[in-house]
Order: structure tokens, then C-alpha cells, then sequence
């Protein structure tokens, strides 16, 4: 099996790859490299976790092809010609990449609250929801119930977002303004706010995107360059 080799994070990425605790969100505006720190992160628990289960989640299957399952096999040359160059495979039948050591990273979407009651038998060890922004609060509490299990290894949630969308409320109030209710724990979430400008390598390579945000209508613009989220 051959090596992963993945850049170096940036400085935003590496907290979110080394941050521990329950939750943790991400992001905050657009740019912020969220998608890459999310396949990196789900590669390198898989590699050093023997028999743990990582589901990714977003909103549909087509935004999961795109930013997760074609980047996650090129990474992990799933689809490389010689076995041996292999560091996972990928099955499209059950949308699942298998690592030899058991481990496995699920891709599943939920557009719906009828999408999100397939997820009541679906048991993980880790959960990424990806732009969790585009989730009401009720697929939120479905997926989150899917953490679960008898392992030794901790339960963890991933969430990346940006201002707006219809799980705006839920996230804010859980990441950005803390408030809690008695059931909920303060130190278990942890927010890592990234922005464009956090991504060198973006802002080096597509300058243009990073202008197109400069120059955006005022509230887009407060939303998406700089993470404002009122």
C-alpha cells in the first residue's frame, strides 16, 4: 500500500485536524478550504483508526461526487491501476470507501426530512455534515443520533458552514452566539472561524474569486468574505 502524501494545512486547517472536542464547526465564510480539511481529516482517522466507521453528509449526491468522493479517491488512489498503489478502494454499489484495515468512509446525502429518517438504523463512530448550514435543525438531531456505539473510540461531530441557509439558526446559536440549553455542554463545541484569506493557496491561485467576493452587494458580502453572521 502506498503512502498518503497530503499538503501542508494551512494554519485554520491544522486546528481543525487537531481539535478534540465533540463538536467542532468550521468555516464562516467562503474560501476557507473547509471541503479539503474535511476529506483529510476523514483519511487520516480511517489510517490510524482500525474498524471505525466516518459518514460525510451533504445536502445531495451530486455536491458529494463533486467535493468528496472523486478528491477522496484520487487522494487515496482508490482507482489506480496497480493494486498495490492502492491506499483504499472505493465501492460505488454501497458509496463507501474501505481502507484494508476496516475502516470505512460512508457518503450519504440529506436534501429532506424524509431523506433524514433513512438514517435511523446508520451507526458511526465520526460525522461530517458538510455545509450543516443547508440542514434544518430537525435532520441535524437525525443525523446526529447516528453517533453512536460500543468502540473505544471518542464520538465525534464535524460541522463546516457559512452564514445563511435554513439551518442558519441552529448553528449560530450553537457555534457563534453559545447559547445552550441545560441538556447541552459549552465545552464540548469548539468553533474555528476560517476565511478566504485564511487560504493561501486559493488566494494565490484564483485571485479572481477572492476579488469576486470583495466586491459582492454589502450583506453578501459581510456574510461571505467576512463571516458575519448577523
Amino acid at each position: 500500500m502506498s503512502e498518503l502524501l497530503i499538503p501542508k494545512p494551512n494554519e485554520k486547517q491544522l486546528l481543525f485536524l487537531a481539535d478534540q472536542h465533540k463538536f467542532i464547526g468550521y468555516g464562516g465564510a467562503h474560501g476557507g478550504g473547509k471541503s479539503w480539511a474535511v476529506r483529510v481529516k476523514a483519511a487520516l482517522l480511517c489510517l490510524n483508526y482500525p474498524g471505525i466507521k466516518v459518514m460525510i453528509v451533504r445536502r445531495t449526491y451530486p455536491e458529494l461526487q463533486e467535493n468528496h468522493i472523486l478528491p477522496l479517491c484520487a487522494m487515496l488512489r482508490c482507482l489506480d491501476d496497480d493494486p498495490a498503489e492502492r491506499i483504499a478502494a472505493y465501492n460505488d454499489a454501497k458509496k463507501h470507501i474501505v481502507f484494508p484495515n476496516g475502516s470505512r468512509i460512508l457518503f450519504r446525502y440529506c436534501d429532506c426530512d424524509k431523506d433524514a429518517a433513512r438514517f435511523q438504523g446508520t451507526e458511526v463512530d465520526v460525522l461530517f455534515i458538510d455545509e450543516a448550514t443547508q440542514h434544518s435543525e430537525a435532520q441535524m438531531h437525525a443525523l446526529r443520533a447516528c453517533v453512536r456505539g460500543v468502540n473505544n473510540y471518542p464520538k465525534r461531530i464535524y460541522c463546516t458552514m457559512n452564514p445563511g441557509g435554513v439551518g442558519h439558526g441552529w448553528v449560530k446559536r450553537l457555534f457563534i452566539d453559545r447559547d445552550y440549553t441545560a441538556s447541552e455542554n459549552p465545552e464540548d463545541y469548539e468553533f474555528i472561524p476560517a476565511k478566504v484569506y485564511d487560504n493561501k493557496v486559493l488566494v494565490d491561485k484564483d485571485p479572481g474569486y477572492v476579488r469576486m467576493l470583495e466586491t459582492l452587494p454589502e450583506d453578501m458580502r459581510r456574510a461571505w468574505l467576512d463571516g458575519d453572521w448577523n
